[in-house]
């Protein structure tokens, strides 16, 4: 459907040859998009997306013991024990806490508030890990 290049041999990589952006609807509802020149694509306040997409995990974090539940140590995890006993995939977990640490960042990002907690929390971690190497 469009002209491609050979990709190097050494790395694996390849060169951009396309010119123009375009949009290929794939199997399954996917969609491949071609979109030169662009490296990344980033979100912007997907929390209602994250939402949607996890819902599962969502239903699930409802049950939890805590409403500020991480869904990694904390004692009564619902999220934690629907992975431990196989009902939920742990990759999709994952996937969950990543997007949503992606979301945090860019809202982080746009709201000066949020950029201050988050640079006091990374100056406490640091002055942390200062002390236990200085007392160690």
């Amino acid at each position: 459907m469009q002209a491609t290049a050979p990709v190097r041999m050494s790395d694996g990589k390849g060169r951009h040859t396309t010119t123009d952006r375009e949009m290929f609807p794939l199997g399954g509802g996917a969609t491949l998009i071609d979109t030169p020149g662009l490296r990344g694509v980033g979100m912007w306040d997907a929390d209602a997306g994250i939402a949607a997409a996890f819902s599962e995990v969502d239903d699930l974090a409802q049950h939890c013991r805590f409403t500020d539940c991480a869904h990694e140590t904390e004692p009564g995890c619902a999220v934690r024990a629907a992975v431990d006993s196989e009902e939920l995939d742990a990759r999709r977990v994952e996937s969950y806490r990543k997007l949503q640490r992606e979301n945090e960042w860019v809202a982080a990002r746009a709201d000066a508030r949020l950029r201050r907690e988050k640079a006091l929390e990374v100056k406490a971690v640091s002055r942390a890990l200062r002390a236990y190497y200085r007392d160690r």
